[in-house]
């Protein structure tokens, strides 16, 4: 006896879905002209709070790096490699396998032959997360990165990547290597890094302030010196002024 329950093998067209080609097509709905113009009205107001402002802060910090230069081949550096890429209290073969993890690209970059030659740490940031709360034997990632300048001006940006595992409280070991490495633009600098930040560090080398220097000082420092200065006090009065616009500018019935 056949099975009455038995689905059928043949499908109904009726049943069938439509595939995308036979949907109905609908063409996207006309832009509101009066939209579209507040829109472009509103980024064209909002251009130079960033690229106009960021470029101005860009030139001011090459302007200041020119007058700085002399002064950094009198400190005493370091290769970028020596100081980012060392075992410090952990085995050298922990920390080949530890860049093994970081995968090919970072290999790749490790290999760049800017990251030999010496330079001056504008700005740091590094964290070691977890630190804090460790017991003994515990252990945990270091990630931050440096911005520094080279000899000859340019800047190189390091993002870094480490181990730190605890051996005694308040005392650990640690490993650390480049996760990614590049040379940058001014623009980009200012983009990264607050440029008052930037701006004292400069003036650590041109003063010395830190105590590295191994040499005498140029013919012009002093000359160097007061034009940084001078660039200084017009920036902060600039500063000001803006800040005093902007503040002027939010007040108002909202």
């Amino acid at each position: 006896m056949k099975d009455k329950e038995k689905p059928s093998s043949v499908v109904d067209l009726a049943d069938r879905r439509p595939t995308p080609k036979e949907l109905p097509a609908f063409a996207p709905p006309e832009p509101d002209p009066e939209e579209t113009r507040t829109r472009e009205e509103f980024w064209a107001a909002m251009a130079p709070f960033h690229d106009g402002l960021q470029q101005v802060e860009a030139e001011l910090l090459s302007r200041l790096i020119r007058l700085v230069l002399p002064e950094l081949k009198r400190l005493t550096l370091f290769p970028i490699r020596d100081v980012v890429r060392k075992p410090r209290g952990l085995p050298e073969k922990l920390l080949q396998e530890w860049e093994a993890r970081l995968g090919s690209v970072p290999a790749r970059i490790r290999e760049a032959k800017w990251l030999d030659e010496r330079a001056y740490p504008l700005e740091r940031g590094d964290s070691i997360r977890g630190i804090e709360e460790a017991r003994k034997e515990d252990s945990g990632v270091i990630s931050g990165r440096t911005l520094y300048l080279l000899g000859d001006g340019r800047l190189g940006l390091i993002e870094l990547s480490g181990l730190w595992k605890m051996k005694a409280p308040g005392q650990y070991d640690t490993l650390s290597t480049f996760a990614d490495a590049e040379l940058i633009e001014p623009l980009r600098a200012v983009k990264e890094f607050h440029l008052h930040d930037l701006v004292a560090s400069l003036r650590y080398i041109l003063w010395n302030d830190r105590g590295m220097s191994s040499g005498p000082p140029e013919a012009d420092l002093e000359l160097r010196r007061s034009r940084f200065t001078a660039t200084v006090k017009d920036l902060s009065k600039a500063a000001i002024a803006y800040t005093d616009r902007i503040r002027r500018a939010g007040i108002g019935p909202v």
